[in-house]
């Protein structure tokens, strides 16, 4: 049995003695994991790809003429083994089996899965069907292939659109992560889960919630710094464009109940095949209920970047970035997809801004992206001639006019209205 990995890209102080886990002990796992789902004997396997994530590692492992990948979660040694770590696996897999089996969205086949250290790799794992195909992080400026790149770029965005849109059958009334007992016929609403990094680096499962409402849950997960910066002029404007924009957000209205979104649905997490059609949608940890305006309907994270500043390389990385012009115009096309496959109804409402309301979201959640995000929408808002920045100071320094900043005040609620 051989091995192919590429070590190099493991984080070593995150995964621990995760990295060490042997070949013989995954080909052991594999081989009995295939053995009780399909009831196929193997004798020779090959681990084909090992790859660290920044929150799990994975391993694509050949047996015989059959694939699978089995994922170990960063948190599945040391302090990391916790109840609330073994909590949010489960949930992922609930959740997963849920749209696979009332939905055509290509998620991962869960084969098998473990939250503690009891099996062949002492590591809590998900085992996994493989699939095959190309990341759109590959595929979106790869010029070669039987179609134009336009034409695959488009492709991929239909596809998408018209998947995701599937998901408009879920409807819950809370922000959280699905769960099921052994009497549950509809999975309940629990905690959300995410990832917290620990002094020395390794990673563990924090969970907060249920949470009944979109105000109760950014009371608790604003990032807002413990200092509040009150004389740093940049932290004083962006605490009061937020109070500006934060009202805005059509989140308000608890009737409209809550839905599923992809975590991170960038273009790593995408497969297609040649000609742009989407296989598969991985990397769902701590996949939850949201609010509507970010959920499901919302528009993948690489057509947005022009939105998030501090993520955007463009002009500089013109082989690997889209001009704002082109990504405006791959929005335009995926809200009209989204609006075709939901018949013009319901949450697609929120689809042609939900780059903005993400945006927004997002600055209320990681005050790292909150100035570039602020910057953003106050050039947008006030146009290019104007310098954004020389506005965030003045708003910061209390040097804005009166006249000034009830104009941008009205400026922001417009570009926020739905």
């Amino acid at each position: 049995m051989s091995q192919n990995s590429s070590d190099n890209d493991i984080d070593s102080e995150v995964f621990g003695p995760l990295v060490s886990i042997p070949p013989d002990s995954l080909f052991r796992l594999a081989k009995s994991i295939r053995h009780r789902v399909f009831g196929v004997a193997t004798s020779t396997g090959n681990i084909i790809a090992r790859i660290g994530g920044s929150y799990n590692l994975v391993h694509i492992i050949q047996l015989d003429s059959f694939k699978l990948v089995i994922r170990i979660p960063a948190s599945g040694w040391g302090d990391g083994l916790t109840e609330t770590a073994a909590r949010a696996l489960e949930s992922q897999v609930t959740t997963l089996r849920l749209i696979a089996s009332q939905t055509s969205i290509p998620v991962p086949e869960i084969y098998a899965f473990d939250t503690t250290t009891n099996n062949e790799i002492e590591a809590p794992y998900i085992c996994m069907n493989f699939i095959s195909g190309k990341t759109v992080s590959k595929a979106w400026f790869d010029a070669t292939g039987p179609v134009s790149l336009e034409e695959r770029r488009m492709k991929i965005l239909t596809s998408l659109a018209h998947l995701l849109a599937q998901l408009s059958q879920f409807k819950f009334d809370k922000i959280g992560s699905l769960h099921t007992n052994e009497d549950d016929i509809v999975p309940s609403i629990g905690p959300c889960y995410d990832w917290e990094e620990n002094d020395d680096g390794s990673l563990a499962v924090v969970a907060s919630g249920p949470f009944e409402d979109s105000r109760s849950y950014l009371q608790q997960h604003y990032d807002e710094d413990d200092t509040k910066k009150s004389e740093d002029p940049w932290g004083v404007a962006e605490a009061k464009l937020m109070e500006v924009m934060m009202p805005h957000l059509p989140i308000h209205d608890p009737s409209e109940g809550f839905v599923l979104s992809i975590p991170d649905l960038d273009s790593q997490n995408v497969i297609v095949d040649e000609d742009g059609t989407v296989t598969g949608i991985i990397d769902l940890d701590h996949i939850q209920t949201v609010p509507r305006c970010v959920g499901y309907c919302r528009y993948p994270s690489w057509i947005t970047r022009d939105w998030d500043p501090l993520m955007y390389g463009w002009p500089k990385l013109t082989d690997s970035e889209n001009s704002p012009e082109e990504l405006e115009r791959y929005r335009k096309h995926y809200n009209r997809e989204m609006g075709a496959a939901l018949g013009g109804k319901g949450d697609w409402k929120y689809t042609q801004k939900s780059q903005i309301w993400e945006a927004v979201w997002i600055a209320a959640l990681n005050r790292r992206h909150r100035l570039e995000i602020c910057r953003k929408l106050v050039q947008v808002t006030q146009g290019d001639e104007v310098d954004a920045l020389d506005i965030l100071y003045d708003v910061g320094t209390d040097n804005l006019s009166e006249d000034d900043w009830g104009n941008l005040k009205k400026a922001l609620g417009c570009l926020m209205s739905p």
